[in-house]
């Protein structure tokens, strides 16, 4: 039911952009690139680029969608095992414009992702001998899968020209695992 729902939602907005005139709207539909820092949990760091492209729905609303490839790191339990999530992704966004100027707009809403995953973690099994020590060792663990979520976002975009924009995009994800990403991107109107 929930993914009926995205749909509908999705098929709206894309219906809505598709009878609204760009000639009355001076920021138009853009392509959007960019690199972000993520947070996977304590002691898994690593980046994300993507691909987006965002377009009005009306005056107060903006529509977008993209790809995104997620590759973090990092050794947060034991030095002897590497864990990693590699995870690539599809996004769906609709954000509401509290603020907006001739040269920069603020956005705030949430989107959807279809994330497919390989992750590796590592979790401490406890084995107890009677009258010897307890050895603690780290199986590995790989997994990989496909999940969706929901995200919050919040954007900050300044327009150089009328054709040319960059801004900041701070994101909060909940799909494989929840994971924070910031950073900035460049857009070009089309």
């Amino acid at each position: 039911m929930k993914t009926f729902f995205l749909f509908v939602m999705m098929a709206a907005a894309v219906s809505a952009h598709a009878q609204y005139n760009d000639a009355d709207n001076i920021n138009g539909g853009n392509l959007r690139a960019g690199v972000a820092y993520v947070h996977d949990f304590p002691g898994v760091r690593g980046t994300a680029v993507y691909a987006q492209y965002s377009f009005p729905l009306n005056d107060w609303l903006q529509g977008g969608f993209g790809v995104k490839h997620i590759s973090t790191s990092g050794y947060p339990r034991t030095s002897t095992v590497r864990e990693y999530t590699k995870a690539n992704a599809i996004d769906f966004e609709l954000l509401f414009v509290p603020l907006r100027t001739e040269n920069a707009s603020l956005r705030l809403g949430l989107g959807y992702t279809f994330s497919f995953y390989n992750i590796r973690r590592s979790y401490p099994l406890y084995a107890t001998h009677s009258g010897l020590a307890t050895d603690v060792t780290y199986p590995i663990a790989d997994s990989k899968g496909k999940v969706h979520g929901t995200s919050i976002i919040a954007e900050y975009e300044y327009y150089f020209s009328n054709n040319f924009s960059a801004g900041v995009k701070v994101q909060v994800c909940k799909a494989y695992d929840s994971i924070v990403m910031g950073g900035p991107f460049v857009a070009i109107k089309l």
